[in-house]
């Protein structure tokens, strides 16, 4: 479905997301579904007291907003494994509250100007599902609901303080995550003979795997595949170079000699250690590649886990942290976050009072045990609220655990603020241009910084 497109609750579910921060994960055909249906039961109870209670908020009255939709509008970006877990607790909330619909709407890796646009008239969804950063940038500029005034400190406790703190701008609660997310080395057993611990032994050990026969690669001994990044998986390396995203008052740090060198070591893969493809701009590639047996080593997150362990089996399937970098003795850094169910202000959605209060309901619905453990069995997500996650790590799966290792000890928070929102197009649009032997890394790296700058300052972001 198109973005844009509105359906209801029977909608078919969308293709896998292969944006940045799309989601996620994997069907467990395993007894651990038995015991997810006891955790819910034991931890559900205490989250539907939480439910929000009907209130109007400063500076709205009446009982309409500006627009007349009776149904709760969402835009998600679930991916194909996620979505049936996301179609099946829209058809719970619709039974356990008669009268209630949800129309969904398919939008792929929203974009900021996308939300905007439709909250300046008046029409943006009453709930949109997606990443930190690009809610962190609406709730800094007045589109995305409040929920820690309008909920009381319990709804909130039941969450890992650090998918909350990913949730939280200057002690404000924007959004409930329904999960916790990254990054991390995906190998094939079957090719990886010996895990790397540096990016030395991952060269090396993905030369031994390339097969190249008459110029062109029938097995890949690693794909990282730059040009299709989006932005998301490159400060993993520029961190390990020793490079930062932001400074402390906000301005970004991306024209420094960590990203010329990122940028060129990512790039070598290709053009001088002739490990990986070339020209590889979709993730659907590298994924399916992966899936096909003909890539020793990628670097995804669990969105995508039960793809893999459906194509290879559970036996073939590694994940372990991303190897340190040889020059620099540092570990790569990738994101941690979560994706999280955000509700627009009234303003914004035109939404009525009562249909305000159930989209509340609604999106704390999506971040319940129940839910987040729906998620957890079909596609892999790892749960945000603290029974749920600790009853994934009590399975010790070991995919699973090489996640939350590179998750909880080599990662950095996605930042959630609104400077975020203005790197993601500079990134990309820098990088084609590197790529295609335009510019320079050098270059390149100073037009992010450069573009990043001017965008920001245009949109009086701190500290411009």
């Amino acid at each position: 479905m198109s973005a844009g497109t509105t359906a209801t609750s029977t909608a078919i579910p969308p293709s896998a997301a292969t944006g940045p921060k799309g989601p996620q994960r994997r069907k467990r055909n395993t007894t651990a579904i038995v015991a997810v249906v006891v955790v819910v039961i034991v931890v559900i109870a205490g989250v539907v007291g939480y439910l929000y209670v009907e209130k109007k908020l400063p500076g709205q009255t009446g009982t309409s907003g500006c627009g007349s939709s009776s149904s709760i509008t969402v835009w998600q970006d679930f991916s194909s494994t996620e979505y049936p877990a996301y179609a099946k607790a829209v058809t719970q909330f619709e039974q356990a509250n008669p009268g209630e619909t949800i129309s969904t709407v398919n939008e792929t890796t929203p974009s900021p100007s996308n939300y905007v646009a439709a909250a300046l008239a008046c029409q943006a969804p009453d709930i949109l599902i997606g990443s930190s950063d690009f809610a962190g940038g609406l709730y800094f500029d007045g589109f995305l609901a409040n929920l820690s005034a309008l909920l009381p400190s319990s709804a909130f406790s039941p969450f890992i303080s650090a998918a909350l703190t990913d949730n939280t701008q200057t002690g404000a609660v924007f959004g409930f995550p329904l999960n916790v997310n990254g990054v991390a080395m995906i190998y094939n057993k079957e090719l990886v003979k010996t895990v790397p611990q540096n990016t030395d032994q991952m060269i090396s050990e993905a030369e031994n795997i390339t097969v190249n026969t008459t110029g062109t690669i029938s097995t890949a001994g690693l794909i990282y595949a730059l040009d299709s990044d989006g932005g998301y998986r490159f400060p993993a390396w520029q961190s390990g170079f020793g490079g930062q995203m932001f400074l402390p008052n906000g301005a970004p740090d991306l024209n420094t000699s960590a990203t010329v060198n990122a940028l060129t070591f990512t790039s070598n893969f290709s053009t001088l250690y002739k490990v990986e493809p070339p020209a590889i701009t979709e993730e659907s590639t590298w994924e399916g590649l992966f899936a096909e047996g003909k890539v020793g080593m990628i670097f995804d997150g669990p969105w995508d886990i039960q793809m893999y362990v459906n194509a290879l089996g559970e036996q073939n399937v590694g994940v372990a942290p991303i190897p340190v970098v040889s020059q620099t003795g540092l570990h790569p850094l990738p994101f941690w976050g979560s994706i999280g169910a955000y509700v627009s202000l009234r303003n914004a959605s035109g939404a009525s009072p009562t249909l305000f209060n159930e989209s509340v309901k609604f999106a704390q619905f999506l971040a319940s045990p129940e839910v987040e453990l729906e998620l957890f069995n079909s596609s892999g997500d790892i749960p945000s609220l603290t029974a749920p996650f600790q009853y994934v790590q009590s399975l010790n799966i070991p995919f699973e655990n090489g996640f939350l290792t590179q998750f909880f000890n080599y990662s950095q928070p996605f930042p959630n603020t609104p400077q975020m929102t203005y790197y993601w197009t500079p990134f990309g649009t820098e990088i084609s241009d590197y790529l295609s032997g335009a510019i320079s890394a050098s270059a390149a790296a100073g037009g992010i910084q450069t573009a990043v700058v001017q965008e920001m300052q245009q949109n009086n972001i701190p500290p411009y």
